[in-house]
């Protein structure tokens, strides 16, 4: 996949805030040390973050021929990763130095990232049109990933490109785990244009993330809808934002409010804006509200990109024709994953998707062919850009003995709860569960079980 960015030669690709700054040519030479050391035909694991050894290792899996590569992100706990390994037996695990694995040895070093070959040996039939996997999701942790071709990515990329018009001589800053979709993908594009990616570990609390924005000629950044609600919550407005070209959004639905005040500052500063619709399943983007329609349209995910298509399904499985009818949305495109996998024997399925899937959320269609999500079929949610199952959340609740029901309002994750006692109990399990801010949980009384225990107990 990125085979071709050998061609950008001496042009800075990475800077690294701790390591400094590393040109395609640097990139392509590291990254092929470790390429050399991996042997055709396995699996690979990467624990990534946002550094410069993750890029390496990430651009040397790609490269490597008839080669599946699993990507989780190093936030993850180690009981999963370790469940990862069990279950799909990698051949090389590319990690951090402080995380050590039974039956693995130690095969090449790359600043604070170790390579480690395994003693696995997988008897189970491969198809190498598998090519990234990604979580689906962040609250169960299960071993249920997205199987990607190298396809999928490619095309994918190319229309997020092309669309956001990204050129060499933009400069990204991250501000998503690379681990996730959404941040991968940011990594992906501007990798493939030329372009130049500050790795960063600040957050935008801090007053050195804004000097970065400056000192680096920062052109763009993307962000989750909680993202832009922190920045409105620090006055987004009287940041100097003289050097930024765009700003992007996916990962779940805006706020209408925080959605005005994006619109009102854009305007101001003249920014573009362009919000996203997807999931990991799309590779991830399925669709873009552009900036010249953003302000007439701010509520809309936009149209599908170009070469894809979205239909609406009724509850009988026909298409709705009629518009500002709600449907499920059926996507079609050349990103449309493989399939997914629960298990290495599900590494034999080739693609099983056809280009087609159903999302499970639920939209409408405007006068103009723009699309307006209103919900989902299913009990899942999206924070912080991380697809959340309430049946999930709630078993896992269960087990710590707090009995609950859990339903999504705007940005935030509601428990009923039928003890009050437990409400700051219950928020600091789940925050630390999910790896979420705990401001975002609201723990209330389920006052529906409780009446029933009053009435049972009189």
């Amino acid at each position: 996949m990125f085979a071709s960015i050998k061609k950008f030669g001496n042009r800075i690709a990475i800077e690294d805030e701790n390591l400094g700054t590393f040109s395609y040519k640097n990139l392509c030479d590291l990254s092929n040390k470790i390429k050399k050391k991996i042997l055709q035909k396995n699996i690979c694991l990467l624990v990534c973050d946002n550094n410069l050894e993750s890029i390496i290792g990430y651009i040397a899996f790609m490269n490597t021929s008839n080669t599946v590569t699993i990507l989780i992100d190093q936030s993850f706990k180690n009981n999963f990763i370790n469940k990862i390994i069990s279950t799909y037996k990698p051949k090389y695990i590319l990690a951090p130095k402080n995380m050590s694995f039974k039956n693995c040895f130690l095969e090449h070093k790359i600043k604070s990232y170790n390579l480690y070959k395994s003693n696995f040996k997988v008897e189970t039939y491969i198809e190498y049109i598998n090519y990234l996997m990604l979580p689906t999701s962040g609250t169960t942790q299960s071993p249920k990933f997205v199987r990607l071709s190298k396809n999928n990515l490619i095309k994918n990329s190319k229309n997020i490109i092309e669309t956001l018009n990204i050129k060499k001589n933009h400069t990204t800053i991250t501000t998503m785990p690379m681990g996730y979709s959404y941040g991968l993908s940011i990594i992906n594009t501007h990798l493939l244009s030329g372009s130049k990616i500050i790795l960063n570990s600040k957050s935008i609390f801090e007053k050195e993330f804004w000097k970065k924005i400056i000192n680096k000629n920062i052109s763009s950044f993307g962000g989750v809808p909680e993202f832009y609600d922190y920045l409105k919550k620090i006055k987004f407005e009287k940041q100097n934002l003289s050097t930024i070209k765009y700003i992007s959004q996916a990962g779940g639905k805006l706020e209408a409010s925080t959605t005005r005040y994006l619109a009102k500052i854009c305007k101001t500063k003249r920014i573009k804006m362009f919000k996203m619709y997807g999931q990991t399943e799309a590779s991830p983007r399925i669709s873009i509200l552009h900036y010249n329609s953003f302000f007439k349209k701010k509520e809309s995910v936009g149209k599908p990109l170009k070469g894809t298509s979205i239909k609406l399904l009724d509850k009988e499985g026909k298409i709705i024709r009629k518009k500002n009818t709600i449907g499920q949305i059926l996507f079609h495109g050349d990103n449309v994953c493989l399939g997914y996998a629960n298990n290495i024997a599900d590494l034999s399925k080739r693609d099983v998707n056809k280009k087609n899937i159903l999302t499970g959320d639920l939209a409408y269609r405007d006068k103009d062919n723009f699309y307006y999500i209103v919900g989902r079929i299913k009990r899942i949610i999206k924070l912080f850009g991380i697809r959340m199952d309430m049946d999930d959340i709630e078993n896992f609740m269960k087990k710590n003995k707090i009995i609950c029901k859990c339903y999504s309002l705007g940005n935030k994750l509601v428990l009923k709860i039928e003890n009050l006692k437990l409400e700051e109990k219950s928020r600091d399990i789940l925050s630390e569960y999910l790896g979420i801010n705990k401001n975002y949980i609201i723990a209330e009384l389920n006052e529906t079980k409780s009446l029933k225990k009053m009435k049972l107990d009189k």
